[in-house]
């Protein structure tokens, strides 16, 4: 390393990076400082004072919180370096640049990495404490089984070994911004779904750490409908324009798992879901400047949307989806599940009669007391373009993708096979009919994907055991 080994040189690296790279609270960074003042002092007069033996215990006392595997302190730096968010590297990663694009903040990344080093060798080496007791789940799910395929455990868990056996942290910049651009960075490590939302006024991005990951070959009966959604896809992935998405049918038959699934199946080519509850639509013109620039891609979900006439949410989201000034970013894209093909529901409304030019033409008519004066019963001179009003909202999707429950036969393949990705061995025929007995004392009237999962559920604890 190109820096002294020093008392003095770790001082003044700690100075000056955490300046505009803070990876330690202030409190922490304060009995840092106290520890390498007094470690230097004791140095200086040859002794272990009590002064350093107290600057010790307040820095582990600092610290013990933090380190939750009970290691040693100095493998808390590259903990909070793969942690971090603050640096000028990081914010040129989020905009898809890479240490080609930018060198000045990739050679800025290596020279802070050397600084943390020098800082890391003169920790203690004792654990901050001792790890908390291990909580395992109990819970057995039959179809989620072994790590998620983003999980980012065995590329940290290989970063971290290089740390400790790099003799120059500075060489580890392309490998640590290969490792972001991968699983993301801060608190959006290892995320690739978000819920939307707005607090206090600001709208926010927030992680859902436990997506729930659903595998697309779990579908039958449907397989062109899904591959024109994946065709869809692939084009927002691709810097092509994608299409706002329309997924309807009815219940249970897959509309929102075909968008989990292209979320699994798409994660490592940047895919990101954004799950838009029906409280945050009026937030959703900020969601704009929330994704716009980022390298990933996403699609804001609006699952289960059904309108009423004078929800005054159908003109906001008429307006985001196309209408405004602003051009949605190119790297979003909205789609929507319902059970009905027209989002905003017209109960049954129809224009009567001609149009408004031809209200001569409307039938029905009655006289008033004036003679000159007629009044046409039954006609509304504005019921097409009130018509139009409630068809905006449509429109805004050029895509509409029918997803149908399956067939007989397809069903029962899937039940099966169901049952087979949960490890029971059954018979085919006696199964089903164990099927068909528990969906009709249970009442499933229509069935779907989530009637088979869910049956699955129920029978799984006594055919497991």
């Amino acid at each position: 390393m190109e820096e002294a080994q020093s008392l003095p040189a770790a001082r003044r690296a700690l100075d000056v990076v955490s300046s505009y790279w803070p990876l330690f609270a202030p409190n922490e960074l304060a009995a840092m400082r106290q520890w390498l003042a007094s470690l230097q002092h004791a140095q200086a007069c040859e002794q272990m004072s009590d002064r350093l033996q107290e600057s010790r215990g307040q820095l582990l006392c600092q610290l013990q919180s933090a380190s939750a595997q009970g290691q040693p302190l100095h493998r808390l730096i590259p903990e909070r370096i793969l942690r971090s968010a603050d640096h000028p590297f990081f914010a040129s990663l989020e905009q898809g640049q890479t240490a080609l694009a930018a060198p000045i903040t990739a050679q800025l990344m290596s020279a802070d990495l050397r600084r943390w080093q020098l800082i890391a060798a003169f920790l203690p080496q004792s654990p901050a404490g001792a790890a908390p007791p291990s909580i395992q789940s109990e819970l057995r799910d039959p179809f989620h089984s072994g790590p998620l395929p983003w999980s980012d455990a065995g590329d940290r868990a290989q970063l971290l070994a290089n740390f400790d056996s790099c003799q120059d942290w500075g060489l580890l910049s392309d490998r640590l911004g290969e490792f972001l651009c991968k699983h993301g960075i801060g608190e959006n490590q290892g995320c690739v779904a978000y819920q939307f939302g707005g607090q206090g006024g600001v709208a926010e991005l927030r992680p859902i750490r436990n997506f729930a990951a659903f595998d697309l070959t779990w579908l039958e009966g449907n397989e062109q409908r899904i591959a024109r959604l994946e065709d869809n896809t692939r084009n927002l992935l691709h810097g092509y324009r994608a299409h706002n998405t329309l997924i309807w049918g009815p219940r249970g038959c897959g509309k929102s798992s075909v968008i989990r699934g292209l979320v699994t199946k798409y994660w490592s080519e940047g895919l990101r879901g954004i799950e838009v509850p029906y409280g945050s639509y009026q937030h959703l013109p900020e969601l704009f400047d929330l994704v716009r620039g980022r390298r990933e891609r996403f699609i804001a979900v609006l699952d289960n949307v059904s309108l009423e006439r004078t929800d005054p949410a159908t003109r906001t989201l008429s307006t985001v989806l196309e209408g405004g000034f602003e051009t949605p970013p190119s790297n979003l894209v909205f789609y929507a599940t319902s059970n009905f093909k027209d989002l905003v529901d017209r109960g049954g409304e129809r224009p009567q009669g001609p149009p408004a030019m031809q209200a001569d033409l409307a039938p029905k008519e009655i006289r008033s007391t004036d003679s000159q004066s007629k009044v046409r019963s039954g006609f509304d001179p504005q019921g097409f373009q009130r018509l139009d009003e409630r068809r905006a909202l449509d429109d805004r999707f050029a895509l509409k993708v029918f997803i149908d429950l399956p067939t007989k036969s397809q069903y029962d393949r899937i039940v099966l096979a169901y049952a087979k990705r949960a490890g029971l061995e059954v018979v085919d025929e006696e199964f089903l009919q164990e099927f068909q007995s528990w969906r009709m004392r249970n009442n499933h009237d229509l069935v779907g994907g989530r009637t088979a999962r869910d049956f699955i559920l129920s029978c799984y604890p006594d055919h497991a055991r």
